[in-house]
């Protein structure tokens, strides 16, 4: 179940993004997700990735980042959450820490 993309655009703000990096995370979320909150990889070596930005475990235990308490696969397909969890990654790590960045301009 895909989020309209304005909705998006008003979850994202909720959770800090700044107003300058919105279209990009937009982006990151549709490559990642297809903007749907419940896609999971569970092919992920990384205990399965979450979510609209398809946070993954490895943030948890290696990523050099506190992402929360721990990753919550259940909080994680919330999109609220899911973006807060990406915007601490992005604050650490910029957009290298999705591989899909490379094909957003």
């Amino acid at each position: 179940m895909k989020i309209a993309e304005p909705r998006l655009r008003e979850v994202l703000r909720a959770a800090g993004w700044p107003e300058r990096e919105l279209n990009r995370a937009l982006e990151i979320a549709y490559l990642e997700s297809r903007w749907n909150p419940r896609a999971i990889n569970k092919k992920d070596p990384s205990g399965g990735s979450y979510g609209l930005f398809q946070i993954n475990g490895w943030w948890k235990y290696y990523g050099d980042i506190e992402i929360g308490e721990a990753l919550d696969s259940t909080l994680a397909l919330r999109p609220l959450y899911n973006a807060r969890y990406a915007l601490r990654i992005w604050r650490k790590r910029g957009w290298k820490a999705w591989s899909t960045a490379r094909y957003v301009a």
